[in-house]
């Protein structure tokens, strides 16, 4: 019997030592072939992390940054001795003395999971006896689960990195991989992202909580559990004071000064703050616009992780000076709508609100009230004044119930509270760089307001377009600035009949009119009249060089002269940088050259556009138009601020009192008003209204009135620290012509004394015909 137990326990024996061999055998070659895999040991002193991509402005400050992970790479010598002190109190206390392993917190971590997985009835890995060493390992090479497999693999790894590198190297590698939580990676951005504080001036208690964070970034956060943060961190007090680098009596103190303190200053910071949300962006629709040049060129991996110096064109100065204007005026023309409508206040039936709303979209009319809806009265409060508040008061207590039931009621109000809001748009270029120096492409940056007016957004641009039609019929020697032409109304029809009588903003005509004063006054008639004169051939063409914008997308028919082609700022601003100068090319740009991690430049924007344009200069084709016109066409919109259109809101109303050169466009119905100025230095488009393009900005808020006064701030702005800005004198091949200025050979008139060949021939005819056909429409319908 004895005998038979023994055969029984040495075949138990056998089994469990050819089961352990096999099982051993299984995770020898598992972890052989793991390692094979990560031969980049050898090369990981020269292992470069993601970093973020800086934007600079022409000053060289700092704009914005774009990265997936926050890290700032810091060496060895400038991370503080308290830092790694608290760190190895609370991370490996046998840092110096292991190999890369720490055998005996092993065995202890072993003794705690074999109970734990008794308990559960499966593997379970409650707590590990990882050192710095196996920690970096996991981040560098391992996918980072809890598993026996990849604890012995991390192990055999930290041997390999103990027997290449030095302690010191281990660390700073360590200090510059550890993730902290909050999409902070490394302990220089959780410094500044905790504390806004370089990480060599980090006190002993801040280095304390942060070395209580990598075990549980995101369960033991100060931010968004600042009770487990505060226990934590007396845990790590205690370590550190055990390994002898502080006394119980001090870090006691510190303990109890530290934490009311820093309480007290998150209690405004949103629980889900992350490295992203805190990141300033100091010019955010000019930094996405950069981020799309920078991802199609360089692709997305590049662009966020190897920490590219990109040096822009933009001038923070300018661009901070036009946000700030820019809101203020934005601001201002919410408030008009508001007290314009505010006492206009219908009742309309339940069933009707839909139907009238659409309405609203295409007339102006007052805003409605359903007096009868209680529940959307009841809604409306809610949205309104309730509703931020409760959810700001739901961030300082853990409900996350409450918060999905918040989020859950944001989204059945969506529509009911939004009053739409007046946008804007500026942008300004340096005619004789190409330079992009301001660029502000809406009210705000947000995630639901991320449309970058200043380059998306096709408008009308009214009589802002003016410019290119005279400057069409200036080019083709059809006209001069003195030629005269009547101002008396028009009747189109088109080849099916159809009728359209253009008038002029103020609704009354002036008779005969010189050009320069149609355009300073802004004359449509006059405009219908050029376009007849020039063909919509030649202004097509004129603008579509002026502005960059293929012919095709311009209209052949009169409403053109009028500015009815849909265009961006940007395209606007193009066209009169072209004039400001003096009729050369302008390619704007916004990136100048962009530099790698090493120094090295990898792009030179900058001489890429200028080698296009020396080619240009080489081959004569760098005049878009002649310096001829373009002095002509700038006499003519300098007398639009000086004694036109603009006058109120550039000279009054802005108070801009040095020179300029400009055009107002109002579109119909008030929806769109712009100003496209300019001097020598800098030319700056304003266009302000709705999204919508059929919304008003209310009755008679023209660009006089909305868009003017914003240019003129701005450009009060640029000067305030140079010279007044100085004209070009008038070319050679500019003709005088009585009081105004054309070009040689140019057409003078279009009636002789006699009225032969003249298409004033009829004009007084004319209007009595079309007065009297407005006035048969007018009468009223008699029914038998």
């Amino acid at each position: 019997m004895e005998k038979l137990d023994l055969r029984r326990i040495e075949r138990i024996a056998l089994v469990t030592f050819a089961c352990f061999c096999v099982v051993g055998g299984i995770m020898f070659g598992y972890v052989t072939s793991e390692i094979k895999n990560y031969s980049g040991i050898d090369n990981l002193k020269a292992f470069q992390p993601s970093i973020p991509t800086r934007l600079y402005d022409v000053n060289r400050e700092v704009i914005a940054e774009l990265f997936r992970q926050r890290r700032y790479p810091v060496s060895f010598e400038e991370i503080p001795p308290c830092l790694i002190n608290a760190f190895l109190s609370a991370e490996d206390q046998g840092f110096y003395d292991h190999f890369g392993i720490d055998p005996p917190a092993i065995f202890r971590a072993m003794g705690k999971n074999l109970i734990a997985s008794i308990k559960s009835l499966r593997p379970v890995i409650v707590q590990g006896g990882s050192t710095i060493t196996q920690q970096l390992a996991k981040r560098l090479f391992t996918s980072g689960e809890r598993t026996y497999a990849r604890k012995a693999l991390e192990a055999i790894l930290a041997l390999q990195i103990e027997k290449r590198f030095t302690k010191e190297e281990i660390l700073e590698m360590y200090f510059n991989q550890i993730y902290f939580g909050h999409g902070c990676h490394g302990v220089a951005a959780a410094a500044e992202f905790f504390f806004n504080k370089n990480i060599g001036h980090l006190s002993l208690i801040e280095s304390s909580v942060l070395a209580g964070l990598p075990s549980r970034p995101n369960g033991l956060s100060p931010i968004k559990y600042p009770r487990r943060a505060r226990a934590r961190n007396r845990d790590i007090l205690n370590r550190i004071v055990g390994e002898g680098y502080l006394t119980g009596e001090r870090a006691d103190r510190l303990y109890e000064e530290f934490w009311p303190a820093f309480i007290d200053s998150i209690i405004m910071e949103y629980p889900t703050k992350t490295a992203h949300s805190k990141t300033n962006d100091r010019a955010p629709y000019f930094t996405d616009y950069v981020r799309q040049i920078l991802v199609a060129r360089f692709g997305e991996d590049a662009v966020y992780n190897d920490g590219l110096s990109v040096y822009t064109t933009l001038d923070l100065r300018q661009q901070e000076l036009a946000e700030s204007i820019m809101s203020s005026a934005l601001k201002k023309q919410d408030s008009v709508y508001v007290e314009e409508n505010q006492n206009k206040v219908a009742g309309v039936e339940s069933g009707r609100i839909d139907s009238y709303e659409g309405l609203r979209m295409i007339f102006s009319l007052p805003l409605v009230s359903n007096t009868n809806d209680d529940d959307s009265a009841f809604k409306q409060m809610m949205a309104d004044h309730l509703l931020d508040s409760i959810e700001a008061l739901s961030l300082f207590v853990q409900a996350p119930g409450c918060s999905r039931a918040l989020e859950a009621y944001h989204s059945e109000l969506t529509g009911i509270s939004s009053v739409m809001n007046v946008e804007g748009a500026l942008i300004a270029i340096e005619p004789f760089s190409g330079y992009i120096k301001t660029m502000v492409g809406g009210s705000q940056f947000e995630v639901q307001n991320q449309y970058n007016r200043a380059v998306q957004a096709k408008r009308q641009p009214g009589s802002a377009f003016k410019p290119f039609v005279y400057g069409a019929a200036i080019e083709n020697k059809l006209v001069t600035t003195e030629t005269v032409l009547p101002d008396a109304p028009i009747l189109d029809i088109d080849a099916i009949g159809n009728s359209w009588t253009p008038g002029n903003y103020e609704g009354e005509y002036m008779g005969l009119v010189p050009l320069n004063r149609a355009l300073s006054a802004s004359i449509n008639v006059i405009s219908i009249r050029l376009y007849d004169i020039v063909g919509p051939d030649k202004i097509i063409n004129y603008a579509s060089k002026m502005t960059k914008v293929p012919p095709t997308y311009f209209g052949a028919n009169p409403s053109l002269a009028l500015g009815t082609a849909e265009l961006t700022p940007y395209e606007m601003a193009t066209g009169y940088a072209i004039y400001a100068n003096r009729g050369k090319d302008v390619i704007p740009f916004a990136v100048r050259y962009i530099v790698d991690r090493d120094g090295n430049e990898i792009a030179n924007i900058e001489g890429e556009v200028g080698e296009i344009l020396a080619r240009k200069a080489k081959n004569g084709t760098i005049q878009v138009i002649s310096e001829d016109v373009a002095w002509i066409m700038t006499q003519m919109m300098m007398r639009v601020i000086d004694s036109g259109t603009a006058t109120e809101g550039i000279r009054v109303k802005g108070g801009y009192t040095r020179k300029g050169a400009g055009k107002t466009g109002t579109t119909s119905n008030w929806s769109d008003a712009w100003f496209c100025g300019f001097t020598p230095d800098i030319t700056a488009v304003v266009w302000i209204g709705y999204d919508q393009s059929l919304m008003s900005l209310g009755k008679h808020q023209s660009a006089s009135e909305v868009a003017a006064p914003v240019w003129a701030r701005y450009m009060n702005g640029v000067y305030r620290d140079r010279p007044d800005p100085v004209f070009p004198p008038m070319p050679p091949g500019v003709c005088q012509y009585g009081q105004g200025w054309g070009l040689a050979g140019a057409k003078t008139q279009y009636y002789d004394a006699e009225g032969d060949n003249s298409i004033m021939k009829s004009v007084l005819e004319r209007y009595m015909e079309i007065e009297g056909l407005i006035e048969e429409r007018k009468r009223p319908t008699t029914t038998q």
